[in-house]
């Protein structure tokens, strides 16, 4: 779906911090950030991503991302253990920006608590009106 000219593919999983998960079809969920993330965190200098087997709870910070304007953490949406990350984003950051749900994504993760974690997520019929909601916010 497209709101205010940014995309937001339906099937995804978001949070507040647009971060956003995709299950995939073997069950474990790749992770990235938004295409309004990327735009609001301006031009990004760099980021930090954590190692493969590395560990986390849904919620906290899994790296951090600097850009000329902001400097903060990249929040986990699910629990699990980290299998993959994409090291293409490490040698160039503007497939953020460029491709934020295809070859933009962050991390690929084999989920410990999936069916639990996804219902504090944002999907379907509630993604517009937080999205909107977030927009007005920042006006």
């Amino acid at each position: 779906m497209e709101i205010e000219g940014y995309e937001l593919p339906v099937e995804m999983y978001y949070t507040k911090d647009h971060i956003w998960a995709k299950v995939e079809d073997d069950g474990n969920v790749r992770v990235g950030m938004n295409a309004y993330g990327v735009v609001a965190a301006g031009s990004i200098e760099f980021i930090d991503l954590p190692s493969e087997d590395d560990e986390f709870e849904a919620g906290e910070a899994f790296g951090s991302m600097e850009s000329a304007k902001w400097v903060g953490g990249l929040t986990m949406p699910v629990s699990g253990t980290i299998i993959e990350v994409n090291e293409d984003i490490e040698d160039d950051l503007e497939l953020l920006v460029e491709e934020p749900y295809e070859d933009g994504w962050l991390v690929l993760i084999e989920p410990s608590n999936l069916d639990k974690d996804l219902e504090k997520l944002i999907h379907g019929d509630a993604v517009k009106p937080w999205f909107e909601e977030d927009l007005a916010s920042r006006a």
